[in-house]
């Protein structure tokens, strides 16, 4: 057996065994995406746990090669290089083909013309693949194939997207990616094209892993966008997906949300919501927005969703920094969100949890050591919390703000939490 095909097959093990211990484990991973070089100037070193590099101007397929064998990849190296240099995990988005490869270079894609076509010789595909998995080995841990296919057979499509092909050339391209990339970093994973549309990307699931397509990823990605802004609704998804995954004997793969998010009032100076019954059919304020994101890594940690990726960081209507990207000033969402990746962070995790939308009790362990309990929708009255709990007597808000239970009273902690309703993390210390 060459040595790469033995390295790969005892990473795929470790994959499988891996996966088990997310399950079991319930740990968070708080990934990112980040559109542009200049945004990193303000990031610290490990605020965020991974970036997503999807969508970033001059990262794509089309535009690393855009005359075939002549590449560059100035942007996506410096990408990697301010990512690597903050000390956070790398997967890049594969795709958006460029006019000279594509089968229908004169179809409009969400990229321009020809990008969401197929490849019209399937070799170009496997060379492209192949040069960036050799330039960035050991450097980008993760590939994903592509980003939110239509799957036509399974949907009927409107326009092309970021995918026009059928379900059976996104399977084979699927197949060569994972040849390439484990040909040339057999400690890679591949990540199967993450599907979107809450229910409707249920069933572009469904169609995709029927027709073979799982069978060659080391991950299953989705994207959890919410048409409700709800955990029930996360919930349901994911356990849709877990059944999807036994009927295809896929069990063992690690599920990642690559990607999901809110539109955010603060984000920018004109954020306006989108169609009606879309998931960004509303515009949330920076308490909503964090409330949400802060159940959801708690429902995905309880769900063994193994990676979390919000977008994005500087975004101008989904961002978690204000409008003025260029001061890298957080709104409340980013603040949140860098609370929240404290609370559990040195390898913490969660036990016997309980949530739903309306209530969440979960204990939180570092090790085999009790640190403290993440809830909502549980009023908190210090005396009878102290008698149940004498150890967990500091309050932490998303906001930052940290009081001792010790010290307030119902109605004070009803006020900052909106009567309750925003999670909390209450320590030891």
């Amino acid at each position: 057996m060459p040595l790469f095909l033995l390295i790969r097959s005892l990473f795929i093990i470790f994959v499988a065994i891996f996966s088990g211990i997310v399950c079991a484990n319930n740990i968070f991973f708080f990934g990112q995406h980040v559109f542009y070089p200049d945004s990193y100037r303000p990031i610290t070193a490990k605020q965020f746990d991974g970036i997503r590099i999807w969508g970033n101007p001059k990262t794509l397929w089309r535009d690393i090669e855009p005359r075939q064998g002549v590449y560059d990849f100035s942007t996506l190296d410096q990408h990697v290089a301010l990512a690597e240099e903050r000390g956070m995990d790398i997967m890049y988005t594969l795709g958006q083909t460029p006019v000279w490869a594509s089968a229908r270079p004169s179809e409009l894609g969400n990229f321009g013309l020809g990008a969401a076509a197929e490849p019209l010789d399937m070799n170009d595909w496997y060379e492209y693949v192949s040069k960036v998995a050799q330039r960035y080995r050991g450097r980008i841990s993760a590939y994903e194939v592509m980003n939110e296919p239509r799957i036509g057979e399974a949907i009927k499509m409107y326009s092309p997207g970021f995918f026009s092909g059928s379900t059976q050339q996104l399977v084979r391209m699927t197949e060569l990616a994972a040849q390439a990339v484990h040909a040339a970093d057999p400690r890679a994973l591949v990540v199967c094209p993450a599907m979107d549309g809450s229910d409707l990307g249920i069933k572009r699931l469904e169609y995709f892993l029927a027709q073979g397509g799982g069978k060659d990823c080391d991950v299953i990605g989705f994207h959890f966008y919410l048409k409700t802004g709800s955990v029930n609704e996360f919930t349901s998804l994911l356990s849709q997906i877990r059944q999807l995954l036994v009927r295809y004997n896929l069990q063992n793969k690690p599920v990642w949300n690559t990607e999901m998010g809110v539109l955010v009032g603060s984000s920018g100076n004109q954020v306006r919501s989108g169609a009606a019954g879309s998931a960004l059919a509303k515009v949330y304020g920076d308490d909503e927005a964090s409330s949400l994101m802060l159940k959801v890594q708690v429902a995905s940690s309880n769900g063994g969703v193994a990676r979390t990726y919000w977008f994005a960081h500087d975004s101008s209507s989904m961002g978690s920094t204000l409008p003025n990207k260029k001061i890298g000033q957080l709104n409340g969402l980013g603040i949140a969100y860098q609370n929240a990746k404290e609370w559990f962070s040195h390898g913490r995790k969660i036990r016997g949890c309980s949530l739903s939308d309306s209530q969440a009790n979960c204990a939180v362990y570092e090790g085999n050591e009790l640190v403290g309990r993440v809830l909502w929708g549980i009023p908190l009255e210090p005396a009878s919390w102290l008698a149940a709990n004498p150890d967990l007597v500091k309050v932490h808000l998303f906001n930052g703000l940290t009081l001792n239970i010790r010290t307030s009273n119902a109605s004070s902690l009803g006020a900052l939490t909106r009567n309750f309703a925003d999670p909390v993390f209450i320590s030891s210390n």
